[in-house]
């Protein structure tokens, strides 16, 4: 008689079942009996499988001998028994290493023993009542008794035997009953007793998991719910996640692979399985020795299944029910419909050498089981499911490709394939190349604490691109890489980094899907500039030259770190026209050719490098219209008002410039007597924000006239003449006139001719003095020329130019002195930019010709609105020069000029 023992293994590091077999051919002789085990595990590297006997229940005083080969890889054969060594418990160890992976437990009974089980292994759950139950073959009317283990347990009284059979009935089960369990007549041998194995599932019914709160799925066809997994172990002959699927007649393991290779197929054979399933003979068996057919209406492991087929479905005891077209289920109740496949795309994209997944969906009764979707490429690979779920309505199967590579480019097909029929749907699956940088990234702009960098030029591979990383990392330092990642290939903004430092950076793309990172791009170095200055440079003053300004500035902490000054021009509306850097001992700058009438402001900050300090306050600029030689001259004061506040004080009020033409500096008013042709005499006020004055010493009871201008660099234009009477004595009272109060038709008259006159006057004195001096140069180059100035302080100083020589007289001194000096010609004089001002004077830059020659010159002029002190002043800085000659460590005279009495010097050139 033949036994055959398969071990399926479920382990705890894979999701599937270990498949292990171990087969016996269960004969009556030692000689003949043979054990089989055998791994049907693909993943077979490092198993081992090893057979051994328990001597530790029915003890023998000899070790067991039998021979154990290994005919191929993953089977292990047992043979050469002798004796009584081929029966008892045997056992089947699977392991990888120190691991244990599984344990099968075989009972091989004695033949010629007094008691049978009815089934060699019995499984139960907790909570359960179980009933051991041993055919009695002896004719003995002795006791029975029970064994767990090797030790007494219960004793049946022979009584108690009905039916020829022995019950040991255990409730409210636990694992702790689990094990092996003998019955014998009280004082037998052990050998002739008769052993079962006990399994006790640790939940209870139809629940599993370590809280025993999960529940099972639905295991047919006789397979049970493993309560440490979930799984359903299945008998012999059936497979399937659910064990919904039969095997073709003469197949066992976990996916039908192995035969059992004899001509009457698994006749004779006893099939064990790792706990929970136990034992039984294969499907379509039953018996002692598994070699009875199962009954009419029987099927499965051990006959124990009933078909009860419906709608003319007929039973196979290997398969169960045969279910004619259009039906199904396991007794032919339910009703076939053709599958469907639902909503698969048509187009698919993965990354080259990523993992790619593909799921497909589909419906019909009965639903696909996991088997019955496959994945085909037309002509080529098929792949089977890794993963199937399955719901009320439909079955998801989930495929995987390890590593895509070009070759799964291509079309493919979903195909499903059940007893209501077959679909299929084809979609095209595109394998993408990640995406690379092939240039280096560029650097855009830099500081001391940020990088702008652009990530790249140009790229290799696949998009689109939907993420951008830029990788750093300062060098020397072993710091690891650094990133930042954006959604597009604008520039990058690198913050927080160290100064003076360089950088390793590179950058890595990114497409849609898993895998879609490509390499990283080529590296290149980056270093960030300087540290940024702290100190904020100050604009102390600005001054104006026409269309020309002159920006000073300074620092008032003198401690930085810099290398120069940036100075930055902005427009009205913000925007930046110009900037120049200048070095750190350069404190000013000249701006050339603004526009008039248009608002401007100056900046200056400090520069480290690249490296940029704080900007100072914005300076403000502002230039009007252009005046003569170049140099802007306000327009008039507007508004202007005479009121008379007592016999010999008028007060004047007015209103700035229009346009004042590079700031005020002072205002100068000019009055007199109306109708009287005295002297005009003036006073000026102390500063140019100053527009008031009041005019004092006059005389009561007396018509005044005033007229008000302002002075910049050059003096402004004269405002309309404005009049106000002085009361007599006694009187506080007054009648104020401005420029748009009218006067008296008689007065007017009177004034009208008085300044007619008096213009007509001087316009011919004028033209008589300019014919006399032209004659007397004409006819008399040589000839003595004078010019007298008369002092109004009573002392009369007489400056006299002759032929080079200078005689200034001042009386009453004695005697008078002679200096000589050089002669000038105007005509030889040209005029360039006012490079300087004192209080009397203006310094102009001015190339002069002397002696055929043309020399770079500074010409000192007396202003136009000088007064008697300044006449007086000039003249003596004009001897001083006389009397100090020429001297190469000082500025030296040139020459002076009849007009407009000028002094002129050589300007110092200095060679670097």
């Amino acid at each position: 008689m033949l036994y055959l023992i398969c071990l399926l293994c479920l382990v705890d590091i894979s999701d599937a079942v270990v498949d292990l077999t171990m087969t016996s051919n269960g004969a009556t002789s030692a000689h003949n009996f043979r054990l089989s085990c055998i791994s049907g595990e693909r993943d077979a590297d490092g198993i081992q499988l090893s057979i051994k006997k328990d001597n530790s229940i029915v003890r023998r005083v000899d070790p067991p001998f039998f021979t154990v080969e290994r005919p191929q890889a993953l089977e292990v054969v047992a043979f050469g028994f002798t004796g009584f060594d081929h029966s008892g418990i045997f056992y089947c160890h699977s392991k990888r290493g120190t691991d244990q992976l599984g344990n099968v437990t075989l009972i091989n009974n004695f033949s010629r023993g007094h008691f049978r089980p009815v089934r060699v292994s019995l499984t139960a759950s907790k909570g359960d009542t179980v009933h051991l139950t041993m055919d009695v073959l002896g004719t003995d009317r002795r006791d029975i008794a029970w064994k767990f283990n090797g030790n007494y347990y219960y004793m049946t009284p022979i009584a108690d035997v009905q039916n020829r059979t022995a019950v040991l009935d255990l409730e409210n089960i636990d694992e702790n009953y689990a094990g092996i369990y003998s019955a014998s007549y009280v004082g037998d041998s052990a050998l002739y007793s008769a052993l079962m194995h006990l399994i006790v599932r640790e939940c209870p019914k139809n629940k599993w998991g370590s809280d025993c709160d999960k529940d099972c799925p639905e295991c047919l066809n006789g397979g049970i719910c493993h309560d440490k997994h979930g799984d359903c172990v299945c008998p012999p002959g059936f497979m399937g996640v659910r064990c919904e699927t039969a095997c073709r007649e003469g197949m066992f393991g976990r996916n039908c692979q192995e035969s059992c290779k004899s001509v009457s197929g698994c006749q004779g054979l006893s099939f064990c399985l790792t706990d929970p399933y136990g034992c039984s003979c294969a499907s379509g068996w039953y018996g002692d020795r598994c070699r009875k057919p199962c009954p009419e209406g029987m099927y499965g492991a051990d006959c124990l299944l009933s078909c009860n087929c419906k709608n003319k479905g007929k039973c196979n005891r290997f398969s169960g029910c045969q279910c004619p077209t259009g039906w199904r289920g396991q007794h032919c109740e339910k009703s076939d419909r053709a599958p469907e496949i639902l909503d698969m795309a048509s187009n698919l994209e993965g990354n080259l050498n990523s993992s790619h997944k593909i799921t497909c969906s589909a419906t019909g009764h009965p639903l696909p089981s996991h088997m019955s979707i496959e994945l085909r490429k037309l002509e080529s690979t098929v792949l089977k499911a890794s993963h199937t779920t399955m719901d009320s309505k439909k079955s998801t199967a989930q495929f995987e490709i390890p590593h895509l590579s070009a070759e799964h480019n291509g079309v493919w097909e979903c195909r499903v394939s059940t007893n209501g029929g077959q679909d299929s749907r084809k979609f095209t699956l595109t394998v993408r190349e990640p995406p690379y940088p092939t240039t280096t990234p560029k650097l855009l702009m830099r500081s001391s604490k940020q990088l702008v960098v652009k990530p790249m030029d140009t790229y290799a591979g696949d998009g689109p691109i939907i993420s951008t990383k830029l990788l750093y990392k300062p060098m020397d330092t072993g710091d690891s890489w650094s990133s930042i990642i954006v959604d597009s290939k604008d520039p990058i903004t690198l913050m927080n980094l160290k100064p003076s430092t360089r950088y390793h950076v590179r950058v890595q793309l990114t497409r849609p899907g898993d895998g879609g990172e490509g390499p990283l791009g080529p590296e290149t170095i980056i270093e960030t500039d300087c540290p940024e200055p702290t100190a904020r440079p100050e604009i102390d003053s600005s001054s104006v030259e026409g269309r020309n300004t002159t920006i000073r500035w300074s620092l008032i902490d003198g401690s930085h770190e810099a290398t120069g000054f940036l100075v930055q021009l902005f427009g009205p509306h913000g925007e930046k026209l110009w900037e120049e850097t200048t070095l750190l001992n350069v404190l000013s700058i000249k701006l050339y050719n603004l526009e008039y009438h248009r608002d401007y402001q100056v900046v200056v900050l400090l520069v480290n490098c690249g490296s940029r300090g704080p900007p100072s306050k914005p300076h403000h600029i502002h230039i009007y219209k252009q005046g003569n030689r170049n140099l802007a001259s306000p327009s008039s004061p507007r508004n202007v008002q005479a009121d008379a506040v007592s016999i010999s004080v008028v007060r004047l009020r007015w209103q700035p410039p229009e346009d004042p033409n590079g700031g005020i500096v002072k205002y100068s008013i000019e009055y007199q007597p109306v109708g009287k042709g005295s002297l005009h005499p003036w006073v000026d006020t102390d500063d140019g924000n100053k527009t008031t004055k009041d005019v004092t010493s006059l005389n009561g009871s007396t018509l005044y006239q005033f007229r008000v201008r302002a002075f910049s660099k050059v003096p402004g234009e004269w405002s309309k003449f404005v009049q106000a009477r002085t009361p007599r004595d006694g009187f506080s009272s007054f009648t104020p006139t401005t420029q748009q109060v009218g006067r008296p038709m008689a007065e007017d008259h009177q004034l009208l001719w008085a300044v007619v006159g008096s213009v007509a006057v001087t316009c011919v004195t004028i033209l008589l003095a300019l014919l006399a001096l032209f004659y007397i140069r004409k006819s008399v180059l040589k000839r003595r020329r004078t010019f007298t100035y008369q002092s109004g302080s009573g002392e009369e100083t007489i400056l006299q130019f002759n032929s080079g020589t200078l005689t200034l007289t001042r009386r009453p001194k004695p005697s008078p002195e002679a200096l000589t000096y050089p002669i000038l010609e105007w005509e030889d004089i040209k005029f360039e930019d006012v490079i300087g001002e004192g209080n009397f004077g203006q310094v102009i830059k001015a190339m002069v010709k002397k002696d055929g020659s043309k020399m770079s010159a500074a010409i000192k002029m007396l202003k136009e609105f000088a007064s008697e002190n300044d006449h007086r002043d000039f003249a003596g800085e004009l001897e001083v020069l006389c009397k100090l000659g020429q001297h190469p460590n000082i500025i030296n005279l040139i020459g002076a000029c009849e007009n407009r009495a000028s002094l002129i010097h050589r300007l110092p050139i200095h060679c670097h």
